[in-house]
């Protein structure tokens, strides 16, 4: 409807800045056909004024403003004469070649001349270049953002959403447990005293409120940042949005959350919102970054090359043409990763890349919300920047909204959002524009600093820490006192306008946006005409846009603006926004008439709020061949036992050729997880591409097996070769029937233990019941069913019909005398009298029931996969979510932050001359040690301290100067013979009590300078200069005065903190030091950290106690370097990854540690000012990797600033500036100024004074240490070889002690082994040649299940503490070999305890092995030593191979070859090939041992009354199985010698690879 007229068109006037004029002019708005609902109140329409309007002093106040031209000044050059157009580029010539801009200068009117040049060689040569360009080098050629724009106009957009969430409130149930951590002996005695425990003792459990009513709103094309310290219930919130908390047993969760005008509840979030977390960065190793990607683009892109309309191809053809995918193109261009695109994305790609992958996958779909938990931890500011940058592109032009929880946030990643949402508690403490933040806190009381960044200003105010920024006559308030000045504040009154709205309304914020004309209009809706009631509701609406092309939308708005939007909100000169839609109708129409004449006579930068109604296998087939050689077809009963045993082999070893796929399986499981949560696919097609991927690869082992072992074995060749293929079609089902069943295990298994537990109970049971093992009519009644039921069996009944019915049709006639079976059933054919005589003849009959059986398995295993994946998901503990265990704990840990908040307060320093805040350095009565909260405790430690150094039990500090002159640093590669400068000519030195930053560079220039420093000096490199301590060489007593603090927090997780840092001083501290030295040191180092409250708890448990587990950790790991006693402490980025209270934290911990009088050493990563100000002095490197400053930092880095802003051609620096930011900047190396600097800062440095102070410091220091003495080692390690490995297997012990999912996991496996063996073998009797084979299968069967299960269980293990033995080894504590021998020795005890559970369950059950105490002792140790031995080849094969899976995959295939030349399944006198690996076979040695205990019996002495067993032919049982199995009871002790003998060359073996081969070392730099 068009708007109503009142007056002519010469009486309305139009303020007009936007277009950088003001002129006056009659206007006629055009007809609107979105606004239906407004009738015109004022026909005069006044324009935003737009960047460029501001007075000087606006201008001064405004942050970052480039002095551009005023309008005035502008519109007089635009309408000059030619002459004074000359005059005046003249002057700007001169005038910049004076400030040393020459280059500068000679570019930019150099480029005039070229391009006037250009234009008169006329357009062939320009059309020419352009046709240089291809694909979408071409469409690129302008830029991404005129890309962008230009493929966002003729593509489909993406659904819009408006999520609003309202009384948001969410508590878990946390158990209280007092019991402290779980034991490998307290499991145990649990399970015979918990049930009546459990009875006894109730359970304590208490409820957390997480999230505490919250309410708020996120709008599409706007981006949200989410602030708050750890356990604010950050996390929670993203969480709840994402759909992915639900109502469960021990969580309360109240509220509704809406998108658009829908429930969550009413409908699918598939597609709309994407939910990304740091645990989630994981992708697919096997595939390379084009891949993962063109995988994303498959699986969520609606939109795809094929479907596009015509306008899109001819918009894309240049891409098209060259079979490029435009949106993939320009993902992998603005996310820098085509350099990388051919990469796997496992370990060839770094972490920052990682994360550039994961939200390249995001950017590929069409989801309309991106949630982001943390998903940057880790990465350097610059990087941050540059992610969040390119998401806010992204959802600026697919109209999608992005809600971001990150830590560690620079003032230029900040300033990307549009609104804020700052959580305290579980409460709102402020929501709105993201420039609102800092002046509505300001109003307060609540002053920020210049220098202090603006989300470490919020974060302090709600972590408590908010007094150092009080005005002079506020007070602070309390966190409920914040919740309700928030609750009062105009931005809240707006939240919740929006929120409990009838209509849904889309809300803008538009920024910078000229030509913007805005008029007072009066809804319809009200029925009130506009002459009876001229002043009455009335709105500022959006009346007149900017006719200029590319005027509108721009990238700081979240959207485009359209005629007839009503302005609900407005700042001026980024003032604090003024709400026009809140309060009573009166004060809205006041507040709408008030901006309106405002406006009329601004000058400014103007945002406003706006909204609209919205309308809407070979290596063992080619062995079990030659090992059952040309055996089928001969008619003995030896041979065609072994012909019924290469059934069961076979189904046997393709079975567990597939248990190597079960790591793998769990190792994509994470992948999954991600892909499901962003709705790349459902679970049933993930479990449908699952299966079919693995039809191929299942029938490739299927053929290799088969073409290896029919023709060697000499199968049967009947029906044309059919039996082959047969045969073939039965290994296939059988190997994918194990693929399928180890896949469902990786869906419900937690961790890799319980698969593992899960998959040896499994395999064990379809072993067992396969038929072979034991004769059906020796099995009892009540395990019958379960042999029926199993396809491994069926498969062995199929293989033993088709062989022998259609392969020996010989008639039985024949073989009388020869053949006992024939001679039972002398009418049959000897293949079918075999059959009947191993009761098998009854199910042989139905050739179809098989495959039929194993169709049926397989298929009931991928559905319960599919269930299993749909409802089950096992993911890390959120790291911002807080989780109780013990009350005392939270409520320690509460009152030890409010003291930390209040001592924190007094160290805070005010300037005077500036008004600025200062940390300063806490300068501790007991040098090295604890922070005191009052005087009484303060008074106590320095008694206590006295009383030390009376009794000389303290540690005193080795003070140390560390001086480096021209450190240079060359790394050399091994295949280009290139060789590449790291850094050069460093200069400088390091004081006890100093603290020294490492600045700039890159991160690798920074890391290796601090290596070397450190005296690790990284390998394929040189290092040159000279590096001294106290005036001496660098050597192996400098070592023991350092301590280096990694950047990865690797410790073992089964220990405590103090025990962490017992074995750190146990290992490190000097021999001549005492054990109660030592310990009062270990307590003092805990109580400096901060880790009291902590150090009974397991390492890796802390992720449950706090929600600061990243500050925990870093404090671990600096504990662990000061428990050495160091004088040198270097640490690599110490403040990555923490939040703005750990920060602080951990470097107070850190001032303190200086003031002990070690020296502090630091890399730093585009640190903050307030960071940095805790440093004593800076080196800062350039790009090249010079160095370009050395000095001090000064107060709030002032020193610093002085020194950059007084070179000469430096840019100008503004006071909105951090100085960090601008020395940064300055050197090319800033989170946004990145490129080649104006100035040359090494050559400034070099020729500048300061370096001439910093050379007379070192050469006073020089003569001031010339006379020291270093105090000389006379060993590599500080103590001695037997305390080492004391320390490691007391270490290891505790690893396996408290590690119950593998040790009580494996004793519960041998448990069950044993009760399933016991049942099912349980006394079968002498009374003929299947009860005998049955007990002699008994002891197989054990065999196999014992040492195949040790063999593969001891592989994940072995490498879960690796990275915790890299940085023991870097820091030389410890003989490396003592590392697999506290694996070796400590192993013992767990599997005496495992096999004395198998043996004295089953055997007993089954009354083998039993007949005396000496026979089952023996039989106990033999069992004992076998396993032993094949845990020390399982060990000694990882420690081979270079990756873990390759030791499982071997491990398989020489155990199958061990089971397989035992002589049982083919006896010695069938081998032919291989009987050298009889003779090196465990398996053989401990089959000779266990069964001639269990069935020796000395016939030569037998008399009338002879006990030994017979078979009913009237032979004894004992010289039966001497003569086939060629056993020997003379043998058994030299056979358990054999394997003791084993046992040591397989440990020996695994030191020595250990030590020797290079994987097994640290990784160089």
């Amino acid at each position: 409807m068009p708007y109503s007229s009142s007056g002519s068109a010469s009486e309305r006037s139009v303020w007009w800045v936007g277009d950088n004029r003001l002129f006056t002019d009659a206007y006629s708005p055009e007809p609107s056909s979105i606004d239906t609902e407004y009738y015109a109140r004022s026909e005069s329409v006044v324009s935003v004024p737009a960047r460029g309007t501001e007075t000087p002093t606006t201008q001064g106040k405004m942050p970052g403003f480039s002095g551009c031209p005023s309008p005035e000044v502008q519109y007089k050059i635009e309408s000059a004469s030619p002459e004074t157009t000359k005059y005046i580029a003249l002057r700007m010539y001169e005038s910049m070649k004076r400030h040393g801009l020459r280059d500068e200068a000679n570019k930019a009117f150099r480029r005039e001349e070229i391009e006037i040049e250009e234009v008169k060689e006329g357009e062939v040569e320009v059309t020419k270049k352009s046709e240089e360009l291809m694909g979408m080098e071409y469409l690129l050629k302008d830029g991404f953002v005129s890309y962008l724009r230009d493929m966002a106009r003729i593509t489909p957009p993406i659904p819009q959403q408006v999520v609003r969430f309202s009384s948001i409130k969410y508590s878990r149930k946390f158990e209280i447990s007092g019991d402290g951590y779980e034991t490998f002996g307290n499991k145990v005695l649990g399970c015979l005293v918990g049930p009546l425990k459990s009875l006894l003792h109730r359970k304590n459990s208490t409820q957390l409120q997480i999230l505490n009513g919250v309410d708020g709103y996120v709008m599409p094309g706007s981006m949200t940042l989410l602030l708050g310290p750890p356990g604010s219930g950050k996390s929670s919130l993203l969480e709840i949005l994402a759909g992915r908390v639900e109502k469960t047993k021990g969580s309360v969760l109240e509220g509704v959350v809406m998108y658009n005008d829908k429930y969550a509840y009413e409908i699918r979030l598939s597609r709309l919102i994407a939910y990304v977390s740091g645990y989630l960065n994981k992708h697919i190793p096997f595939l390379s970054v084009r891949e993962t990607l063109e995988f994303a683009r498959d699986c969520t892109q609606g939109l795809r090359p094929e479907n596009f309309t015509p306008q899109m191809r001819k918009f894309f053809a240049h891409a098209l043409v060259e079979g490029q995918d435009p949106f993939l193109e320009y993902v992998l261009e603005i996310l820098s990763l085509k350099q990388i695109e051919h990469k796997l994305t496992g370990e060839a790609i770094s972490d920052i890349d990682r994360q550039k992958l994961t939200t390249a996958e995001l950017a590929l779909g069409t989801y309309s919300v991106m949630l982001y938990d943390q998903p940057f931890s880790g990465s350097d500011p610059a990087t941050t920047y540059d992610l969040v940058d390119t998401i806010r592109t992204i959802s600026r032009i697919q109209q999608s909204s992005a809600v971001m929880a990150l830590t560690q946030l620079s003032q230029e990643a900040f300033d990307l959002f549009d609104r804020v949402i700052l959580l305290g508690n579980g409460h709102v403490l402020f929501q709105g524009p993201r420039q609102d933040a800092v002046p509505y806190f300001a109003n307060l009381g609540y002053i920020k600093p210049s220098y202090i960044e603006s989300g470490e200003f919020l974060e302090d105010i709600v972590a408590g820490d908010g007094l150092q920024y009080m005005a002079q006559a506020a007070s602070p308030l309390t966190l409920d006192e914040l919740v309700v000045c928030y609750r009062a504040s105009d931005h809240y009154q707006d939240v919740m306008r929006i929120v409990y709205g009838e209509d849904m309304k889309h809300t803008y914020w538009v920024e910078r946006e000229p030509g913007l004309g805005l008029s007072l209009k009066t809804p319809s809706k009200y029925k009130l005409s506009v002459s009876a009631e001229p002043r009455q509701e009335t709105e500022l609406v959006v009346a007149k846009l900017s006719a200029k092309v590319g005027h509108s939308g721009g990238i700081e708005s979240t959207g485009r603006v359209q005629m007839g939007d009503v302005v609900t909100a407005i700042s001026i000169n980024d003032e604090e926004m003024q709400y026009l839609s809140v309060g009573t109708q009166r004060i809205q129409r006041e507040r709408a008439s008030h901006v309106y004449s405002m406006l009329k006579h601004a000058r400014g930068h103007v945002r406003l709020q706006v909204e609209r109604y919205k309308d809407e296998v070979i290596v063992l087939g080619v062995y079990a061949g030659t090992l059952f050689y040309n055996l089928g077809g001969q008619y003995t009963q030896q041979r065609m036992n072994s012909v019924r045993a290469l059934g069961f082999v076979s189904t046997m070893s393709i079975m567990l050729m597939n248990l190597v796929q079960l790591p793998l399986y769990m190792l994509q499981r994470p992948v999954f997880y991600k892909h499901r949560a962003q709705r790349f696919f459902r679970a049933s097609s993930y479990m449908v591409a699952h299966c079919i991927v693995n039809l191929p690869q299942t029938l490739i082992e299927a053929l290799v097996y088969t073409i290896c072992i029919y023709f060697l074995a000499g199968l049967s060749l009947a029906g044309n070769g059919a039996l082959i293929f047969e045969y073939l079609a039965l290994l296939f089902l059988v190997a994918y029937f194990g693929s399928s069943v180890f896949f469902f295990l990786s869906a419900i298994s937690s961790i890799p233990e319980v698969g593992n537990a899960f998959a040896g109970l499994v395999v064990s049971i379809f072993l067992l019941f396969s038929g072979f093992v034991i004769y059906p009519s020796n099995i009892p009644p009540y395990w019958k069913w379960l042999t029926y039921l199993n396809p491994i069996r069926w498969a062995n009944v199929s293989f033993c019909s088709l062989q022998f019915t259609k392969g020996y049709t010989d008639p039985c006639s024949n073989y009388l005398g020869q053949l006992p079976f024939c001679d039972q059933f002398p009418t049959m054919t000897v293949g079918k009298a075999y059959l009947t005589f191993n009761e098998l003849s009854e199910d042989a009959g139905r050739t179809w029931l098989p495959y039929a059986i194993l169709l049926g398995w397989i298929v009931v295993a991928n559905l319960l996969a599919l269930l299993g994946l749909k409802k089950i998901e096992y993911t890390g503990t959120s790291q911002s979510l807080p989780q109780l265990k013990k009350t005392p704990l939270i409520s320690n840990y509460k009152e030890e932050t409010e003291n930390s908040s209040h001592s924190l307060s007094s160290n805070k320093e005010r300037s005077d001359n500036s008004g600025s805040f200062r940390y300063a350095k806490p300068r501790n009565p007991l040098p090295g040690y604890g922070m005191m909260n009052d005087g009484g405790v303060e008074n106590w430690i320095e008694e206590f301290r006295v009383d030390l150094e009376r009794n000389m039990l303290g540690i005193p500090v080795e003070p140390v100067i560390i001086v480096f002159v021209d450190l240079s640093f060359t790394r050399y590669e091994n295949r280009t013979k290139e060789s590449t400068s790291v850094f050069d000519t460093i200069t400088g030195y390091a004081k006890p009590g100093n603290m020294l930053a490492l600045l700039g560079g890159s991160k690798t220039r920074q890391t290796t300078l601090l290596k070397c420093l450190a005296g690790r000096v990284p390998s394929g490199g040189r290092l040159t200069g000279d590096l001294r301590a106290n005036g001496f060489e660098l050597g192996a007593t400098f070592s023991r005065l350092t301590g280096y603090v990694e950047k990865l927090d690797a410790h073992q997780p089964y220990l405590s903190v103090r025990e962490s840092l017992q074995f750190s001083a146990g290992l490190r501290l000097d021999q001549s030091i005492s054990s109660m030295s030592r310990r009062i040191h270990v307590e003092l180092v805990l109580n400096q950290l901060g880790l009291m409250l902590y150090a009974n708890q397991l390492v890796g448990s802390l992720r449950d106690a706090t929600g600061k587990t990243f500050e925990i950790a870093k404090k671990i790991t600096i504990a662990v370097e000061l428990a050495g006693n160091p004088s040198i402490l270097f640490l690599e980025e110490p403040i990555s990854g923490l939040d703005t209270a750990g920060t602080s934290t951990i470097l107070r911990i850190l001032s303190q540690v200086s003031d002990s009088g070690r020296v502090v050493i630091a890399t730093l990563t585009h640190p903050n000012t307030r960071a940095l100000s805790f440093f004593d002095q800076a080196l800062i490197l350039t790009q090249e990797g010079f160095q370009g400053y050395f000095g001090p930092i000064g107060f709030n880095c002032n020193s610093l600033l002085d020194y950059f802003t007084s070179i000469p051609k430096v840019p100008q620096h503004f006071v909105s500036e951090t100085p960090v930011s601008f020395v940064m900047g300055a050197l090319g190396l800033g989170i946004k100024k990145r490129g080649t600097p104006l100035v040359d800062f090494a050559k400034t440095y070099r020729t500048g004074p300061l370096h001439e102070i910093n050379n007379k410091e070192i050469s006073s220091i020089k003569r001031s240490t010339k006379n020291r003495i270093l105090k000389g080692v006379h060993s590599t390690y500080p103590t001695t070889y037997s305390r080492q490995a004391g320390l490691v297997l007391l270490r290891t012990h505790r690893f396996l002690w408290r590690n119950v999912q593998y040790t009580y996991g494996r004793l519960t496996g041998c448990v069950m082994i044993g009760l399933l063996m016991g049942s099912l073998y349980f006394q079968i009797k002498y009374n003929d040649i299947h009860g005998v084979t049955s007990r002699t299968l008994y002891i197989y069967m054990q065999v196999i299940l014992i040492g195949v299960i040790s063999a593969n269980n001891i592989i994940p293990q072995i490498g879960t503490d690796r990275l915790v033995y890299f940085r023991e080894k870097r820091a030389g504590m410890y003989l490396p070999i003592f590392y697999p021998v506290s694996w070796a020795v400590v192993e013992i005890p767990y599997f005496f305890i495992a096999t004395l559970a198998v043996v004295g369950i089953g055997n007993s059950m089954a009354g083998i092995g039993t007949g005396s105490t000496s026979n089952f002792l023996v039989y106990w140790m033999a069992l004992f030593m076998f396993t032993l031995c094949v845990t020390y080849f399982g060990m000694m094969l990882i420690f081979l191979a270079p990756v873990p899976t390759l030791a499982a995959f071997a491990v398989s295939i020489v155990t199958s070859m061990w089971v397989s030349a035992s002589g049982v399944v083919v006896v010695l006198s069938d081998i032919r090939f291989y009987k050298w690996m009889y003779w090196t076979n465990p398996f053989q040695f401990a089959m000779n041992v266990l069964t001639s205990i269990s069935f020796y019996c000395d016939t030569e002495q037998c008399g009338s009354d002879c006990r030994c067993p017979q078979l009913p032919d009237g032979s004894y049982v004992w010289e039966r199985l001497e003569r086939v199995r060629g056993l020997s009871q003379e043998r058994i002790d030299k056979d358990i010698m054999t394997l003791a003998g084993m046992c040591l060359l397989f440990a020996s073996l695994a030191f020595l690879f250990f030590v020797v081969l290079k994987h097994n070392s640290p990784p160089s730099a």
